[in-house]
């Protein structure tokens, strides 16, 4: 096939990253225009003409990260923060220090500041999503793609002039045609009658699960058939069961355990509602909120993040994080499953737009041409980034690491300072 090589670099399913997932969905559509290999291990790395970097705030991404430092390539930026990512390569390593310079890097001395109660465990959930240590590989980026418009403007500033690329993400759906809901229901075993709010993918701290058990507890008596399904596997230690315990609906949770892409859409499609709520939000795309639009499902999204942001009015519906959370959703819910006909209303609105958007070829073709784009000058820009990043740990590095975060909250871009030649005397002549 004409055009540059490309290497992709994800991990392959079954990874717990759902990045695993896109890359396999869109390998076959983007190797219908471009010459492709996955790299799904370290040891894998081959020569090409273009890399491509899935980086995703999860462990499962670490070698990705690492050859994306040492080699420039395309960063598709599925997370705007990494920095659970670059924690677990740095203090759960054992080294501090390397987390506490990065910290400070992107973030100066209130960096150094938080990077410290971080380290000690003391962050919580929401310091790390709140300080995004994405600088370094951003920095050394050929090139660069979000799959919403909300980090592709954060991008922009950070980085005027890089190629940038907001790629709609894709729709994948493992079942075509789509079964009724009737039909999905029955395939799962699921009842026919019943009310189901449906919480689809991995069930982590940060989906809201808790007000969702809370909310089923206050709809208890006015839909006395309503059910919450967690379709997916449960993170380790996340206390589902005792939350339904506490709050009297053991019997209204059902678990599925870890889904096959076919019983994963059933469920889409045997959902009265999708819940697709995160926080706090590390900037991700939610592919399962994708997934659940596509279907015609109606879907509540917490609102606020780039995915809420992704969609015109009327598509996903918002709901705020916070304290009122459980009472809003127990209002959105019950609107809902009162008024099917609106809902349905919702779910082939939500389908129409996903569809046209979202389009797996089309995005595959405009991904493709934005690499043939870049590939001719990859060899050029990977040599201007080699050099500077010589400057990394001498002197010079250092005093040009302490300028960014300050140079970027003037609005201004440290690259294109100028300021090598004005540091280097200071820093001994060292370049």
């Amino acid at each position: 096939m004409s055009g540059p090589s490309v290497a992709v670099w994800s991990p392959r399913p079954p990874s717990p990253s759902g990045i695993a997932d896109y890359v396999a969905e869109q390998m076959p559509a983007l190797g219908a225009h471009l010459d492709l290999r996955w790299v799904g291990r370290e040891d894998e790395a081959a020569p090409a003409d273009l890399d491509v970097y899935h980086l995703g705030n999860s462990p499962a991404h670490a070698f990705v990260y690492r050859a994306a430092l040492r080699r420039p390539g395309v960063v598709v930026l599925h997370d705007w923060s990494l920095h659970q990512l670059v924690l677990r390569e740095t203090v759960e390593r054992g080294d501090v220090s390397a987390y506490l310079r990065e910290m400070r890097r992107a973030h100066g001395e209130e960096g150094t500041f938080v990077g410290r109660q971080v380290a000690r465990a003391l962050g919580g959930a929401l310091l790390p999503a709140l300080y995004p240590v994405n600088d370094r590989v951003l920095e050394g980026a050929l090139a660069i793609v979000t799959l919403s418009r909300a980090l592709h403007a954060l991008v922009a500033r950070r980085l005027p002039g890089r190629p940038l690329l907001h790629l709609p993400h894709h729709l994948a759906l493992a079942l075509d045609p789509l079964p009724t809901r009737a039909e999905a229901r029955a395939a799962l075993g699921l009842p026919q009658d019943a009310a189901i709010l449906t919480a689809p993918g991995l069930a982590t701290a940060a989906k809201g699960l808790d007000s969702a058990i809370a909310a089923v507890a206050r709809l208890r008596d006015r839909h006395p058939s309503l059910r919450l399904v967690i379709a997916g596997g449960v993170e380790p230690g996340l206390p589902l069961d005792a939350w339904a315990e506490a709050a009297g609906v053991s019997d209204r949770l059902v678990r599925t355990g870890r889904l096959g892409m076919d019983d994963f859409v059933r469920h889409l499609r045997a959902a009265d509602v999708v819940l697709a709520l995160r926080f706090p939000s590390h900037g991700e795309m939610s592919g399962a909120l994708v997934r659940a639009l596509g279907a015609g499902t109606p879907a509540l999204v917490t609102a606020g993040t780039p995915a809420a942001g992704e969609f015109p009015e009327g598509v996903a519906i918002p709901v705020d994080p916070g304290p009122g959370e459980a009472a809003e959703l127990t209002a959105l819910v019950d609107h809902l499953l009162a008024r099917p006909e609106r809902a349905q209303a919702l779910g082939r609105l939500a389908r129409a737009h996903v569809l046209d958007r979202h389009d797996l070829a089309r995005t595959a073709a405009v991904l493709a041409s934005f690499l043939r784009e870049v590939a001719p000058g990859a060899a050029e820009a990977r040599a201007a980034l080699a050099r500077r990043r010589a400057l990394d740990g001498t002197r010079l590095g250092f005093y040009l690491d302490e300028i960014r975060p300050g140079a970027r909250e003037l609005g201004l871009s440290a690259a294109a300072l100028g300021l090598e030649d004005v540091l280097a005397p200071l820093a001994g002549g060292a370049a």
